[in-house]
């Protein structure tokens, strides 16, 4: 067989198709490395959140002991109960915060996970099709060589397996092209993976600026001793917002709760604004199943406080 001429167009450039086995390693290879990384960085997220929980439950433990103090110290016994209400009202937003930013994490965590593992099954659906079309392909060129010495007397044969052969070549660069679209697509998750990363790094620095401020927040300046007190309780039932108002005056007030729409809210504090300029206290409460998320609750008090109460208008 070796005294034939090899009369193929494409023999030259069947040795370039050595390298491409161990470059599918390499790419098979960074998969498992990503997804190792990625649950990693899950397990890390899991323990600092754990850590966050436990230094929020110690906090809330602190808050409880020096509302213990406070008792022993302040006058009245609604005095007292404001501040402990207010506290854990704090308390109870930062759980939600936490929670709902694991439950984030987790999501797209999981999400990115679940993509990596369908570009991995893409990619060895495409390995074996590749294996396929080459055993095809080496099949065509043995028979190919077989038929170089009837070249004469079959020709319209060898015509019609050089047909066959183009048709597996063209097949065979579709699935390269579709191969190298596969790598790009693993390569823009890998980027994603990276910007998820910063992304955690961004949230943990928002949380420590979210801890000063609190830490700011809890300490015992803003009291009710003295202060014209209102009692806001504010959740959601069925999908609605319900607000209830109680006016108590000064501390020791026994004016009956009654709900009020926003508007009606705004409107009777801005009368006891003018009523009682630099004196008044607003009491929020949110309930622990209020079915608020943690910023619909943090805005409603912040805009109230920040509007009618004595603390933020010096």
């Amino acid at each position: 067989m070796s005294s034939f001429i090899d009369l193929r167009t494409n023999a030259s450039s069947d040795s370039g198709h050595g390298g491409f086995w161990p470059s599918f390693t390499d790419i098979m290879m960074v998969v498992v490395m990503i997804f190792m990384l990625a649950s990693v960085v899950l397990i890390l997220r899991n323990w600092e959140l754990v850590q966050a929980l436990r230094n929020t439950m110690e906090a809330e433990r602190i808050a409880a002991e020096m509302a213990r103090n406070v008792t022993e110290t302040n006058a009245t016994l609604e005095e007292q109960l404001a501040q402990a209400q207010y506290q854990l009202s704090e308390l109870r937003m930062r759980n939600m915060q936490l929670s709902e930013e694991n439950t984030q994490q987790r999501d797209g965590l999981a999400e990115r996970e679940q993509q990596l593992l369908q570009l991995a099954g893409q990619l060895r659906e495409n390995e074996g099709a590749l294996q396929r079309e080459s055993r095809q392909r080496a099949l065509l060129e043995e028979q190919l060589q077989k038929s170089e010495g009837e070249l004469a007397l079959r020709h319209e044969q060898y015509a019609q397996q050089q047909q066959q052969l183009s048709g597996v070549t063209a097949q065979l660069a579709a699935l390269e092209e579709s191969h190298r679209q596969q790598s790009a697509q693993l390569t823009r998750a890998t980027q994603e993976s990276s910007a998820q990363g910063q992304q955690l790094t961004a949230l943990q620095q928002e949380y420590d600026t979210i801890k000063v401020k609190y830490d700011k927040l809890v300490k015992p300046a803003r009291t009710a001793k003295g202060k014209h007190v209102v009692e806001v309780r504010y959740e959601k039932r069925d999908g609605n917002e319900v607000i209830t108002l109680r006016d108590g005056g000064a501390p020791g007030g026994d004016e009956a709760s009654a709900k009020v729409s926003t508007k009606e809210l705004h409107q009777r504090l801005v009368a006891l604004k003018r009523a009682h300029p630099g004196r008044l206290y607003i009491k929020i409460i949110i309930p622990a199943d209020s079915g608020l998320s943690y910023n619909e609750a943090w805005s409603f008090m912040k805009g109230l406080l920040e509007k009618y109460d004595y603390y933020y208008q010096s």
